[in-house]
C-alpha cells in the first residue's frame, strides 16, 4: 500500500472513529428527566384527563411564555391525578351491592 493511501485510509478511520464517540456520548446525555417522565406517566396512567386539567396546563404555559411546557403537564398531573386515583379506589374497595339470587 503507498504511503499517501495508507494516511488516506488513517484518517478515515480516525473521523469514523470520532464521530462514533461523539455519537455516543451525545446519546448518553442525562436520561434522569425522561426517567421520571415515564415513571410518572405509569403512576399516574389511571388518571382520566379532565377540562380543569387542560386549563391548568394551559395557565402554566402561558405564565411561563410557552416554556417549560413537559413540567406544567407533570405538574398537573402531580396536582390532579392522586385525587382522582384516590376516589377511584375508595369506589372499587366499596362492596358492591348484593345480586338479586335467579329464581
Amino acid at each position: 500500500m503507498r504511503p499517501a493511501q495508507l494516511a488516506v485510509n488513517l484518517l478515515f478511520l480516525l473521523s469514523a472513529g470520532g464521530t462514533l464517540c461523539v455519537g455516543g456520548a451525545r446519546a448518553d446525555g442525562d436520561p434522569a428527566p425522561t426517567y421520571q417522565r415515564e415513571r410518572a406517566m405509569q403512576k399516574y396512567k389511571g388518571c382520566n384527563w379532565t377540562d380543569d386539567m387542560g386549563k391548568y396546563v394551559y395557565e402554566c404555559i402561558k405564565r411561563n411564555d410557552g416554556f417549560g411546557t413537559h413540567w406544567c403537564y407533570d405538574e398537573t398531573l402531580e396536582q390532579f391525578c392522586p385525587a382522582q386515583l384516590e376516589a377511584a379506589k375508595k369506589a372499587a374497595s366499596q362492596p358492591a351491592g348484593a345480586d338479586k339470587p335467579t329464581n
